[in-house]
């Protein structure tokens, strides 16, 4: 009776992730990479080929320094950059393109399954059982971003809601049915259904949505 999460994260802690990671590549095949569970189809942004497309702090700081270094730590590469090309429904093949080309450590075998399996939750399951998708109020936590930034992590609705926050909740939203029977997802799906102001959030997260594609927001 141990816990899949449980044994997931031992198993990789085991092995390594680099040969983790590697094996996975070659067991999941050529076709891998067109994975799109979640049938993502949104565009790629234009702040990741301009960081000035956007008052988002974290994002900014961490695509300038991916566009002039080749290269950010994995944390935010996950945190930031996966995280909002996920919460925002970024076709996964685009995103992985756009990671291929602007990463010195680009390689096929590293950036194939770190994007689509653990970074935008394409291949529905098959290597990360839960999908790595966080709101603003983690980002704050874990960062120093928010200080100073336009936008308040704790807030979901409104003019200065951070857009992380409410695409989060739009995304649980959007993808219920998709989540619906993974049991490590059943916290997040209890929190979506107590929210009070859920037609607010939707709302907004188009507002949201239409502000990223102009680079306005």
């Amino acid at each position: 009776g141990i816990p899949l999460n449980s044994v997931e994260g031992f198993v990789r802690q085991i092995i390594g992730w680099r040969e983790y990671i590697n094996g996975m590549y070659w067991f999941l095949g050529e076709d891998y990479k067109h994975s799109n569970g979640l049938k993502a189809k949104r565009k790629l942004l234009p702040l990741f080929v301009d960081p000035s497309k956007t008052k988002m702090n974290c994002v900014a700081q961490e695509v300038d320094a991916v566009l002039n270094r080749g290269w950010t730590h994995h944390i935010p590469r996950l945190m930031i950059l996966s995280n909002l090309a996920l919460i925002t429904g970024t076709n996964p093949q685009e995103f992985l393109d756009w990671m291929r080309e602007q990463f010195v450590d680009a390689s096929e075998w590293v950036m194939v399954p770190n994007v689509i399996g653990m970074g935008v939750h394409a291949d529905g399951g098959k290597m990360m059982t839960k999908p790595y998708a966080a709101g603003g109020a983690y980002i704050s936590r874990m960062t120093n971003y928010c200080k100073g930034c336009t936008y308040n992590p704790k807030e979901r609705t409104g003019e200065t809601a951070c857009p992380f926050t409410t695409l989060y909740w739009d995304f649980l939203d959007r993808n219920s049915a998709a989540f619906a029977k993974n049991h490590r997802m059943f916290q997040q799906n209890n929190g979506l259904k107590r929210l009070s102001d859920l037609p607010e959030v939707r709302v907004r997260a188009q507002q949201v949505l239409k502000g990223l594609d102009k680079g306005e927001i």
